[in-house]
This record gives structure tokens, C-alpha cells and sequence, in this order.
């Protein structure tokens, strides 16, 4: 019984892996075409004059990101094409998650892949404008929703490819997404 459940969790798994794929193109913009709201946010959370600004078109929409660099950090900030806040990514290395965390999204990696190799992972935070610029000023928590963002190289019994992963604050899966595009497509710094 026990192998059955398992089998059937692995099938569902293959089968959310192969539903969703996630298609973008970046291109960097000038800092006069973006949002003004967005501008503002960005000024209000950061204070770095070196901030680059981005149009993404993925598959089902269009947003504006803003990257920099602040503290020694790299931040990510993502509006919808109205500047309305999306999230705020800041990169992390595997270490600084909480260990449960770890295991948690290890054991979901393990039974999906025959093999992994990661290549970025992101703490992501949401919530309103006003909470969110309340954490990043004040540290406050409220109505603040953390999850991770990982990006990896899977190989399964279909081959190799490029993911991205969304886990919740405690590591379970919340979605899963192959990515499809050319390395000149998406620009990082």
C-alpha cells in the first residue's frame, strides 16, 4: 500500500512538472518608462542609486523588475505593468535557510529527480505596500508572507532541464514551472 501511495505521489509530481512552463524575455529599460509607483516603492525600501529596470514578458503577463544591489545583497523587486508590487526576491545561499526548510524541499527535490544541481535560490517576501515597506524599514513582520524561489537543473527520465520551484516558509511545494528560454533572453547581474 505504502509503495502505491508513493508511485501515485511520483506521477502526480511528473505530471505537475510537465503542465507548467514558464516562457520569459527580459529587456533592460530606462528608468523615465517604468511605473511611477514602482519608482517610488523601490526608493522607499532602498536606498541605492545604482538600480536597473527591466520589462519582462513571460507567458501570461507583463511586469517590471528593478535589480540592485543594497548592503551587500542582491534584491529583485517585481511589479505588474500598473507598478502595483508583486514581490521583493533577495538571493540566498542554501545554508541560510532554516533547516527544516532544507529537508523539507530536499525530500520533494530527491523524489522528483534522478539527479539536481541548484542554481539560484531566492527568499521572496509579499504582503501590501505599506507591510512591506514596514519589514524592509522596521523589520516588522506583519502580513508578511515568505516563501523560496529555486532555481534548478533537473534531470528526470524525459532528460534535463531548467525548473523553478516555489516552496512555502516551511519547505512544501507549492509550485513547480519549466523554464524555456535562450540564456540572451534573461539578463542577471
Amino acid at each position: 500500500m505504502k509503495k502505491l501511495i508513493f508511485l501515485l505521489l511520483l506521477f502526480c509530481t511528473v505530471i505537475q512538472l510537465s503542465a507548467q512552463t514558464k516562457y520569459e524575455y527580459e529587456t533592460k529599460i530606462s528608468f523615465e518608462k517604468v511605473p511611477e509607483k514602482a519608482r517610488l516603492f523601490v526608493s522607499e525600501i532602498i536606498q541605492s542609486k545604482k538600480v536597473k529596470w527591466y520589462k519582462e514578458q513571460s507567458n501570461n503577463a507583463i511586469s517590471f523588475e528593478a535589480k540592485t544591489k543594497f548592503k551587500g545583497k542582491k534584491y529583485s523587486i517585481e511589479f505588474d505593468k500598473n507598478g502595483n508590487i508583486q514581490d521583493v526576491e533577495i538571493d540566498k545561499k542554501w545554508n541560510d535557510l532554516p533547516e527544516i526548510t532544507q529537508q523539507n524541499i530536499q525530500k520533494s527535490l530527491n523524489s522528483t529527480f534522478k539527479k539536481h544541481k541548484i542554481r539560484k535560490i531566492q527568499i521572496q517576501f509579499s504582503g501590501e505596500e505599506k507591510d512591506l515597506i514596514n519589514y524592509f524599514n522596521s523589520d516588522i513582520k506583519n502580513n508578511i508572507t515568505i516563501k523560496y524561489e529555486i532555481v534548478l537543473k533537473g534531470k528526470t527520465n524525459s532528460g534535463k532541464h531548467l525548473y523553478e520551484f516555489l516552496f512555502n516558509q516551511n519547505g512544501q511545494l507549492e509550485s513547480t514551472s519549466k523554464i524555456v528560454f535562450r540564456n540572451t533572453d534573461n539578463i542577471e547581474f
